[in-house]
């Protein structure tokens, strides 16, 4: 089924309707639903989508690192070549190149000298979690409701795909 908000809106539409005249019965909902109105069409088309979506965003994501790692490996051969030239900096029509030694920062065996301004203290908040999921109280932190629902959609191949829904 192609999707098309007004088919949707008709079809929730036309379930919400007919829910309302049925009793308080899940099982009977769905099987009233489904067997009279497109709504769970509508909705595996929708699920369908956000599967195939999902595998298309996994896939650019795949080429994306395979991209990142080429162009490191290719970065490291220009600065083989340059370096093999024995040039710092090359001009040509497209670019220009050039090696320089940059400077890091690197951790010393003397570090624990390091002056309290230059420290930063943060709250260990998986800890924080953690306690008040175990009914404790932690002064300054509450646990709350996120808003919006989170949709589960399992298939063959995962054992569970999380979305935010919010409301």
């Amino acid at each position: 089924m192609p999707l098309n908000a007004r088919r949707l809106e008709h079809a929730m539409a036309e379930a919400q309707r007919l829910i309302a005249e049925l009793p308080d019965d899940e099982r009977l909902r769905h099987d009233v639903v489904d067997g009279e109105t497109e709504a769970l069409d509508c909705l595996d088309a929708y699920a369908e989508r956000v599967i195939g979506d999902k595998a298309l965003v996994e896939a650019a994501q795949a080429k994306v690192g395979r991209l990142k790692d080429r162009m490191e490996r290719d970065r490291a051969i220009i600065a083989a070549i340059l370096d093999g030239l024995r040039l710092r900096r090359a001009d040509r029509p497209l670019f220009t190149a050039s090696l320089s030694q940059r400077k890091e920062l690197v951790e010393v065996p003397t570090n624990e000298e390091l002056p309290m301004a230059f420290h930063r203290v943060s709250p260990d908040k998986v800890l924080i979690k953690k306690v008040l999921g175990g009914g404790e109280h932690v002064p300054g932190y509450e646990l709350r409701d996120k808003p919006g629902l989170t949709l589960m959609l399992r298939t063959d191949k995962e054992t569970a795909d999380e979305c935010r829904h919010d409301d």
